[in-house]
């Protein structure tokens, strides 16, 4: 009865962190990420370029290395609602600029690095702070949540966006992104978002002291953590990449490929949600091996079969599942790893390290397609990097207290 009152008064007294979270989270550049493969075709088309190239430009989000630890360190430092809001306001204005003046694929480069640099201060490494700061006993099902609402949006947009590639062209997408992130975004963060450093919950009394050493880098779990988000990254990025040529390779049409997207999304509530629950109710370690190497039964699907829409889009759907636990996962294992006066620090760092697999999977996936003609030898390999990123999250040592049956 204690564990329940306690819960309740979490919730009771953290809704509004969590719902500030989710719709931040669900406006801010993942709308990009998770979308930029509808402009795959049509960007092609327009410079004159491959897939290969548009997917080696796409790896220069890889400026989010570089971005994530100051982003995390400043969220420490300043806290989230001044960092989101300045960052979304530096990517909205980098979509307006691409809608009205790019031509070339060195502008592309341009925005995508300036989006991955900027940009990771919308995303999970500052907004799942003031969560774990406040959330213990429904951490996981908390981050479930607030991960919800890049789900949500993420099954909207893609209709919209494909409404607007087919009557608009592609620069009117990038005008409706800016918009998404200006008119929802970053209203909720000013309205539901705790004003500079929060102070709520258990952690109130340390004041969010933010601790200059880095010894966490010395630590074995840290790079347990870190090698498991390369090695996934790996595997899934890629094909995030590229999923809506990937899905039209098995012989769907555009707008089912649309449908795609909004399945992919789908499979991502399952997987945030879901997987937040099943994080506070179960062996952690147990359940991050299990979601970790569900995106294999989509790859193996996908290899399996040919021409077959049901197949594509199952496989579709179970991949994002996993894409939406995976910020259940990290989240929940640094906070509950380390000392969540410096979770901005760590997990940014983490992530940093982390977009060494997103580049390897983004430029691999277009490379080896345009190698061989077909993306079979990627999916091969992305099994095998989930096997492997499973197994070392398996490792990770978590308090006791964290450990369930």
């Amino acid at each position: 009865m204690r564990a329940t009152r306690t819960s309740s008064a979490e919730f009771d007294n953290g809704w509004r962190i969590v719902l500030g979270a989710a719709l931040a989270a669900g406006t801010g550049v993942a709308l990009v990420f998770l979308n930029f493969s509808m402009f795959v075709l049509p960007l092609s088309q327009e410079l004159g370029v491959s897939r290969g190239d548009l997917g080696s430009i796409q790896a220069l989000i890889v400026t989010a290395a570089l971005g994530a630890p100051l982003a995390g360190r400043a969220a420490d430092r300043f806290g989230v609602r001044a960092v989101f809001i300045s960052c979304t306001s530096v990517v909205a204005c980098v979509h307006l600029l691409v809608a009205a003046f790019a031509t070339s694929l060195f502008h592309m480069a341009l925005s995508v690095a300036a989006v991955g640099f900027f940009g990771v201060g919308s995303t999970a490494v500052v907004l799942t702070r003031p969560i774990n700061a406040h959330f213990r006993e429904r951490r996981g099902l908390a981050l479930g949540l607030m991960a919800v609402g890049v789900a949500f949006v993420g099954m909207a947009a893609p209709p919209l966006l494909q409404w607007l590639l087919q009557t608009n062209g592609w620069r009117a997408c990038f005008i409706g992104l800016a918009a998404l992130s200006v008119t929802i975004g970053i209203p909720a963060a000013l309205l539901l978002l705790p004003k500079d450093r929060p102070t709520i919950g258990r952690d109130a009394a340390q004041k969010f002291a933010v601790p200059s050493d880095r010894s966490f880098l010395t630590e074995r779990d840290f790079w347990l953590l870190t090698l498991s988000m390369i090695t996934m990254s790996l595997a899934t990025a890629g094909t995030v990449s590229q999923l809506v040529p990937m899905i039209a390779d098995e012989g769907v049409g555009p707008k089912t490929a649309g449908l795609g997207l909004s399945l992919f999304a789908a499979g991502q509530f399952v997987g945030r949600l879901g997987g937040g629950w099943l994080l506070d109710r179960f062996d952690p370690r147990r359940v991050a091996v299990f979601l970790t190497l569900m995106p294999a039964i989509g790859f193996v699907v996908l290899l399996a079969t040919q021409n077959m829409v049901v197949a594509a889009l199952f496989a579709v759907a179970v991949i994002g599942v996993q894409q939406g636990a995976e910020l259940d996962i990290f989240a929940y294992f640094v906070a509950s790893r380390f000392d969540v006066s410096r979770y901005g620090s760590i997990y940014g760092a983490a992530v940093g390290f982390g977009w060494i697999g997103n580049v390897g999977g983004m430029v691999g996936m277009g490379q080896i397609y345009d190698y061989f003609g077909s993306y079979n030898l990627a999916q091969a390999a992305g099994v095998a990097a989930l096997i492997l990123s499973a197994s070392l999250i398996s490792m990770v040592k978590l308090p006791s207290s964290r450990l369930r049956a």
